[in-house]
């Protein structure tokens, strides 16, 4: 029976009888059906049918009183939520993603599609999905960035690895992520392109855990989360084989292995005493953002029956960014949020907080004492104004597959470390919460939420948004990328550049940068992209002012990012624009042109990788050249030539052409080789005319008889000397053309 099979978790709520004066908002809370239900007993099966049976009495009174609702109200009446993962036990995590459903699937409905897609993924097929189109209104990565005053991309970001970290695998993820990218506009991000990645937790490509259809979901939220937000950023997906915490953790040690510079956990679970030694063993990891996800149930998650009354690991470790969660509306274009009401806060019972929370104005209010606060900083997490997002995998339950909103602070984790990547990362922060408290306050860089509640606290602001500091939603949203800056460091005015031929084995040279605010020391970290400049991975060890170019960077470009550090810190990196496509050492020739000319004159050949040539022959013989460009040489043709084909030697290899160059005035031999003057000598060669002229080493011939084009008789003059014997057209070919050797004049 498909209620048996629904993991959701049911709300410690009350039902009022006179329906219509509860406002809508808390009545839809009160009823959500698709929260009903929870594996396991007799009581869950109670609770699942008051909730079937209230269904059609909120759907009308919702209705009813539709015209005093207002739009976001009126979207209730065709919608459920749906706690995607069950209630965690001990040692174990929960994702805290939620989706909306619509009202109109009944439980028969829902138990007809999970017959059927269980069918055709036994078949071997793919399972159709439902939903080939996202629902107008909710956010997509476009309204993410007005909402935030985002930028698209930064001269910090394309050297940033966001990484997401789950359970199990989604078979789909990248295959998804393509729809999303496509739908709205995105540049692709694959593996191909080395934008995308997936490993498991021991970071490797294969064995991947099994699938599961719950946490695929979820890690559709994540890796589009991040996506929407940092656009430049490449992606990690990393793949825990349990949802177990050591597992969990392992994951995210595999991501910084890795090199993630920001790590997304859109998970959690009560806190326990024990989880101490996992906080330090697997979430510690200076000058890396790692996020965590507040949770979906509240205030300490009062707001879920069956859930222990804590605050949620590894949100609670004060080592950890713990992103909480808001409601996100707009206005005639204008934003604004308020604490989502289900979203996860509280005071930990285990960790002390850091100096940088302990500290603000107003950390008293919370009740913490001495305690850990639960959360730093916040973004949009409530599913009834979430976000959109694709997802093909069958959860199992029959719920619809496709496009979806989604929402849950699963939503707020990887958007919150895709705004750090967008900024450049932790900028040498050790823990860059830090960061975050010395803007509270400032309007340009925080947008303070402060109304909203999730919970009763006693008066304390540990469950209600307030000015300043507050435990749902921290210190704020972060607007545009101010608050990601340590204020006095440096701020680049131009970016670095690079100079050199993108070739296999040349050097490319690093020019600095400008900056303000007097940088102590600049760095560099050389880094390789695919052809349109994204994707970028760090080049390890290449953080020198030059860089070789290597024969793993062939078909892709180069970039360098600059770091000025003075003593306030370091400022956001600046990235030079990507070079041309780096081309392998093995030289190409597609062409020369003319095709014929005089020995003596310029040819210019096309190619590619021929900044390494050593050689440029024509024919047999070798032609001096000169390298104009990675693609371009300018050779003479030799004295002597004969039509032959093009070739170009270099360390990396040869190239010749198929087609030759043909000498259309040429002087190829000569005989007797050496004679004294009076000396009757053949001249043999190509394009000769009648008329024309022999000289022997500058001295002009003491008779000239012409044989044909390709033979002329000349006398050795008086006085002439050891040299070459010149040929001189005065008519088409027109020119004076040399022999290769020299005649020796005898006496």
């Amino acid at each position: 029976m498909y209620l048996s099979k629904n993991y959701a978790l049911m709300r410690k709520r009350t039902l009022l009888v006179t329906v219509l004066a509860i406002p809508a908002h808390g009545l839809y809370d009160s009823l959500r059906m698709d929260e009903g239900f929870k594996r396991g007993g007799p009581a869950s099966h109670r609770r699942a049918g008051i909730a079937i049976a209230l269904a059609t009495v909120v759907a009308l009174a919702l209705a009813t009183s539709s015209a005093a609702i207002g739009a976001g109200a009126r979207s209730h009446t065709r919608f459920r939520i749906h706690r995607v993962c069950r209630t965690p036990r001990p040692g174990r995590a929960a994702c805290l993603g939620m989706k909306l459903v619509p009202t109109s699937l009944t439980s028969s409905a829902l138990h007809a599609n999970a017959i059927r897609q269980s069918s055709e993924a036994a078949g071997g097929a793919r399972p159709a999905v439902t939903n080939k189109s996202p629902t107008p209104g909710f956010l997509t990565p476009q309204r993410l960035h007005a909402a935030y005053a985002l930028p698209s991309e930064t001269a910090a970001s394309s050297l940033q690895t966001v990484a997401v970290v789950d359970a199990f695998d989604d078979p789909t993820a990248e295959a998804d992520l393509d729809v999303y990218d496509k739908q709205f506009g995105l540049p692709a991000c694959t593996t191909a392109n080395g934008c995308f990645h997936k490993v498991n937790q021991a970071g490797n490509a294969s064995p991947l855990p099994h699938k599961q259809g719950e946490w695929a979901g979820e890690i559709s939220i994540d890796v589009q989360m991040a996506r929407a937000v940092c656009q430049s950023c490449r992606i990690l997906l990393v793949e825990a084989s349990s949802e177990e915490f050591s597992d969990l953790g392992t994951a995210v040690n595999a991501a910084v292995n890795a090199g993630a510079t920001e790590i997304s956990n859109s998970y959690g679970g009560p806190e326990q005493p024990s989880y101490a030694s996992l906080a330090t063993t697997y979430f510690d990891h200076p000058g890396v953002v790692v996020a965590a996800s507040s949770g979906d149930c509240g205030y300490l998650n009062k707001a879920c029956s069956g859930e222990e009354t804590h605050a949620n690991f590894p949100a609670d470790s004060p080592r950890v960014l713990a992103v909480g969660g808001t409601s996100l509306s707009e206005s005639k274009a204008a934003w604004s949020s308020t604490a989502w009401s289900e979203g996860g806060s509280g005071c930990s019972a285990v960790f002390t907080a850091a100096a940088w929370q302990s500290a603000v104005a107003n950390f008293s209010a919370t009740g913490c004492g001495a305690g850990r606060s639960v959360a730093d900083v916040s973004a949009i997490g409530d599913p009834e104004t979430g976000v959109d997002v694709y997802d093909s995998t069958p959860e199992g339950n029959g719920n619809p597959t496709g496009w979806g909103v989604w929402g849950g602070t699963s939503v707020s984790s990887p958007i919150v470390a895709a705004e750090f990547g967008l900024a450049g990362g932790a900028r040498g922060v050790a823990y860059p919460a830090a960061t975050l408290y010395p803007h509270l306050g400032d309007a340009g860089a925080l947008y303070d939420v402060a109304s909203g509640n999730n919970g009763t606290c006693a008066g304390a602001t540990s469950c209600k948004a307030v000015t300043g500091y507050d435990g749902p939603t921290g210190v704020g949203s972060p607007l545009g990328l101010q608050a990601f800056s340590v204020p006095g460091t440096p701020v680049n005015g131009a970016p670095p550049a690079i100079s050199g031929f993108t070739e296999q084995g040349q050097t490319l040279t690093a020019t600095h940068g400008e900056w303000s605010n007097s940088p102590t020391s600049l760095s560099e970290q050389w880094a390789r992209c695919n052809a349109a400049g994204y994707g970028c991975a760090a080049i390890s060890g290449a953080s020198g002012s030059t860089y070789t170019v290597a024969a793993a960077d062939a078909g892709s470009t180069i970039r360098v990012q600059e770091t000025a550090v003075n003593a306030n810190g370091a400022g956001a990196p600046a990235a030079s624009t990507q070079t041309a496509t780096v081309a392998s050492n093995v030289p190409t020739i597609s062409g020369f042109t003319p095709a014929s000319g005089i020995t003596g004159s310029v040819l210019t050949i096309e190619g590619t990788a021929l900044v390494g040539v050593s050689e440029v022959r024509i024919g047999a013989l070798a032609a001096s050249f000169s390298v104009v460009s990675p693609t371009q040489l300018k050779a003479i043709v030799p004295n002597g030539a004969k039509a032959g084909k093009v070739a170009v030697h270099a360390p990396g290899g040869s190239a010749s052409t198929k087609a030759k160059f043909t000498p259309t005035l040429s002087v190829t031999a000569f005989s007797p080789k050496q004679g004294a003057p009076g000396k009757a000598v053949t001249v043999k060669g190509v394009g000769f005319t009648s008329g024309a002229s022999v000289s022997f080493d500058g001295v002009p011939a003491g008779s000239v008889s012409f044989v044909s084009s390709r033979k002329l008789k000349a006398t050795v003059p008086a006085g002439a000397g050891t040299g070459t014997i010149t040929v001189t057209n005065a008519s088409p070919p027109v020119g004076t053309v040399s022999s290769a050797g020299s005649f020796v004049v005898s006496p």
